[in-house]
């Protein structure tokens, strides 16, 4: 991935640290150095997602100015190209799947152990491609519902050690201010 995105291990951001390691790298091509990579031009971002460092997502969100004017069946005949007739027709997969946080699913495909799903906005013409490793997706989403438990039962704790560290840094800052004070002071 770093050969193709040509990021760097700081690149990579920390979703959650526990009970898994999430982290995701988001890549743009209009900003990275070098020559531009052929047919991707259509591209606006593209995240990559891992679980204990295992690419489990990929989201591929494609340049409104590129897809503008294009339908739902322009998009789905572009990915039959690439991925072969689609596992469900879009209308059975809209009535089945429905619209999950905002996003429709057009339609989606499946090869060995990965599930393709194209999606539009619910509201917009913003289109993407999620590729989601169907053995690794499971654990990683789990792993995150886990997460996000533990963050909420430890919130008040860090909050607390948040303002304890503040108070203590502002008395440090006052302590200073006396102090260069005192030295300075002439009545």
């Amino acid at each position: 991935m770093t050969a193709v995105t040509r990021s760097a291990p700081r690149d990579l951001k920390t979703v959650h640290a526990q009970p898994a390691l999430l982290q995701e790298v988001k890549w743009q091509p209009r900003y990275m150095t070098g020559a531009p990579i052929a047919d991707r031009s259509s591209i606006d971002e593209m995240v990559f997602s891992f679980v204990d460092d295992r690419l489990f997502r990929m989201t591929v969100s494609y340049d409104r100015s590129r897809t503008t004017g294009l339908t739902d069946a322009d998009m789905i005949a572009a990915v039959t190209e690439l991925y072969g007739a689609p596992a469900d027709s879009p209308a059975s997969t809209r009535t089945r799947a429905g619209v999950e946080d905002g996003v429709v699913i057009l339609a989606q495909w499946q090869q060995a152990d990965a599930q393709v799903a194209l999606r539009r906005g619910q509201y917009t013409d913003l289109f993407s491609l999620v590729i989601t490793s169907i053995s690794l997706e499971p654990g990683a989403r789990k792993a995150r519902a886990e997460a996000l438990v533990i963050e909420a039962r430890e919130a008040p704790a860090r909050e607390a050690a948040l303002e304890k560290k503040r108070a203590d840094d502002q008395q440090k800052a006052d302590e200073q201010v006396r102090t260069t004070n005192m030295k300075q002071f002439r009545p």
